[in-house]
């Protein structure tokens, strides 16, 4: 069972790295390349149904006003491991519209104690962020809301910031 320290660290990975490098714009070969996770996510834009398959709030809604928002993570935490399949991300993300969470995005995430490569993981042609702090590589792919900056971008400036800000 992970520790609340390691579940902490793992959550602050699916913020991304504000210091990470821009993600490049999206073009049409990314939005072949995402129609398998976008057919296989497709049913959790019912909540229930996430939790259901192993997915898990993991702290609380994350934004960057004047960046834009990302949204609140359901983590299934069993994945966080080398293993890396496109149609399986290890983390949801939701943006938080008052009582209402809706499918924005999916993340990808891998512990660096997995990673046994000196190169970071890919996926769709892109390059994971490096989160030096918590030794976590991450890459999102906004498949359920587009994003101006970019599909694999950390945050998107369509998504709502979080109740607060």
């Amino acid at each position: 069972m992970l520790t609340w320290l390691t579940k902490l660290a793992i959550g602050a990975a699916a913020l991304g790295v504000l210091s990470a490098p821009a993600a490049l714009a999206s073009n049409g070969d990314d939005e072949s390349a995402v129609a398998g996770v976008r057919q296989a996510t497709a049913a959790y834009h019912d909540l229930d149904k996430a939790v259901a398959a192993n997915y898990g709030r993991l702290l609380p809604c994350f934004d960057s006003p004047g960046v834009g928002g990302m949204g609140q993570h359901y983590v299934d935490t069993s994945r966080l491991d080398a293993t890396i399949e496109a149609n399986r991300p290890e983390a949801l993300v939701y943006e938080v519209d008052g009582n209402r969470l809706q499918l924005v995005a999916v993340e990808y995430i891998v512990p660096w104690t997995a990673w046994v490569s000196t190169t970071p993981p890919q996926l769709y042609g892109r390059a994971f962020f490096s989160n030096t702090t918590l030794h976590l590589w991450a890459l999102h792919a906004w498949i359920w809301r587009p994003n101006p900056t970019g599909m694999f971008a950390n945050y998107n400036p369509r998504v709502k910031l979080c109740p607060g800000h």
